[in-house]
């Protein structure tokens, strides 16, 4: 898996926790923003995989909470705390630890272009849902 796989990955999984509205980085990138913010604000605090993972996963529930109708979509509310731990454990592993060598710096350093292949990335994946829920919705007329 090289670091695109990772980044649509991780947004394939985002897409199914919360569908952004509209355009706006913020909106679009906030489940990752929130993610980065959720291990550099520990600011060195020796933490395990598991304390990491677990922050993540707390930060961006209590994110979808704040997130208004205006933001986001969230398609389903059941089960959504395995979303996100499924969301956290791919940061975790594959972004914090496999791009960021596990280092929460480099992560800070490298956060804005990785935003940019987050958002990307989950512009192509809403765009793909739309395209199959066109067609699906032509077939049945």
């Amino acid at each position: 898996m090289n670091e695109s796989d990772k980044i649509c990955r991780l947004a394939e999984i985002g897409f199914k926790i919360a569908q952004p509205k509209g355009y706006k980085p913020h909106a679009v990138e906030r489940l990752f923003r929130e993610s980065v913010k959720a291990i550099t604000e520990l600011r060195g605090v020796d933490l395990s995989g598991c304390d990491f993972k677990a922050s993540v996963s707390g930060r961006i529930q209590k994110a979808l909470d704040r997130m208004a109708d205006d933001q986001a979509f969230i398609p389903e509310r059941m089960g959504l705390d395995a979303k996100a731990d499924e969301f956290a454990d791919l940061f975790v592993n594959e972004i914090l630890n496999g791009i960021c060598d596990g280092k929460p710096g480099r992560l800070k350093k490298m956060a804005n272009n990785l935003a940019d292949g987050y958002y990307s990335a989950t512009l192509s994946i809403r765009r793909k849902y739309w395209e199959n829920k066109n067609l699906k919705s032509n077939d049945t007329i």
